[in-house]
């Protein structure tokens, strides 16, 4: 179905854009295993609202070994981590430590939470994020 009718007509909307040195963005929110390939064949620069396990079954690293520089990702922490009854303190820093080693180098990224904040979120944890993508550092993009 994706390959189909949703393909096309991204395919046809990004090289529109392209020709204006303007860029796509689409919302691929949900469940993507198996729309990886289709995703590069629409052409499209930037996935909003990625997001990975433990809401779906792709993992980050299952995104970045797919998309490498071709689709910045936008919107990769699960939002459901943010929430204290989620998992563990614990749990939730080991999480955070396992994403920043499997986003690479970074570039094409830009670190935030998928989709919306949960109202209830944890602020303590949302400091966190905040404090290790700092730590991780700037990504600077030469083109």
């Amino acid at each position: 179905f994706f390959a189909a009718y949703i393909t096309p007509v991204l395919k046809a909307q990004s090289e529109i854009l392209h020709q204006k040195g303007k860029f796509l963005l689409t919302h691929p929110d949900g469940e993507n295993e198996g729309l990886l390939q289709e995703y590069l064949n629409s052409n499209f620069d930037i996935a909003d609202s990625v997001c990975p396990s433990p809401m779906t079954a792709l993992g980050i690293k299952a995104y970045r070994d797919v998309f490498k520089e071709k689709i910045t990702i936008w919107g990769d922490i699960p939002s459901v981590i943010m929430l204290e009854e989620s998992m563990s303190d614990n749990d939730f820093v080991k999480y955070l430590e396992n994403f920043f080693k499997d986003i690479g180098d970074g570039d094409h990224l830009i670190v935030s939470v998928a989709d919306t904040m949960p109202p209830a979120a944890k602020f303590e944890r949302i400091e966190l994020v905040s404090k290790m993508t700092r730590e991780f550092g700037p990504v600077s993009i030469n083109r």
